[in-house]
């Protein structure tokens, strides 16, 4: 299989691992936005920017990896029960 012809399920699975592997490795900007945000309504909008940005740029370094993931699922064979792990290794 092609990573052009992989099923749209697959494709949201895979895109779903990388997130929350993201969210682990940005785990310390995710807390610096949530304790921004801490107490704040609508004033997060401006005084969290910078925590926010932080956050999605680190989300992004991860989640913009895709394509990487798709062709690492694909070169091992399209498992049913892949080894996560192993291909998350070093994204």
């Amino acid at each position: 299989m092609a990573t052009e012809d992989m099923p749209k399920k697959v494709e949201e699975a895979l895109f779903y691992r990388l997130k929350d592997h993201g969210f682990k490795q940005c785990r310390g900007y995710s807390e610096a936005y949530a304790e921004c945000c801490h107490g704040r309504v609508f004033s997060i909008v401006w005084a969290c920017r910078k925590e926010m940005k932080a956050l999605s740029d680190c989300m992004s370094t991860h989640t913009g990896r895709l394509e990487e993931l798709k062709a690492r699922y694909v070169a091992a064979g399209s498992p049913h029960n892949p080894d996560w792990d192993k291909l998350l290794e070093g994204l």
